[in-house]
């Protein structure tokens, strides 16, 4: 028996393509500083399931996000990311991060020159 919750990630990824292919990038955009500005300001004061609330329409941006640029790779996101925690302490990196931003050949490092 096929019930509404079969398949969701399918149905989850369809619909964010969906919602990517409707939507021009500068709306996307400030639709995302809206929720990431403005909704964190007012869930931010009513505790964890708000915040939980807040963080779910994050994601779905990020998945949408994904969807508007699917030209993007893990190893532009873990070159931004190494770009980012290289000298700011925190979490050790699992690998060499100086060997990395040197063997990476993606776009977004000649932005970073």
């Amino acid at each position: 028996m096929n019930t509404c919750m079969d398949n969701i990630n399918a149905k989850y990824d369809k619909w964010c393509e969906r919602i990517a292919k409707a939507r021009d990038v500068p709306d996307l955009i400030a639709h995302f500083r809206e929720h990431v500005s403005e909704h964190f300001e007012r869930h931010n004061r009513e505790g964890e399931i708000s915040l939980k609330v807040w963080l779910v329409g994050v994601l779905n941006f990020m998945h949408i996000l994904e969807k508007k640029f699917p030209d993007i790779t893990k190893e532009d996101m873990l070159f931004k990311l190494c770009r980012y925690h290289k000298n700011k302490g925190g979490a050790k990196s699992p690998f060499d991060i100086n060997r990395f931003l040197k063997e990476y050949k993606g776009d977004i490092k000649q932005f970073h020159r």
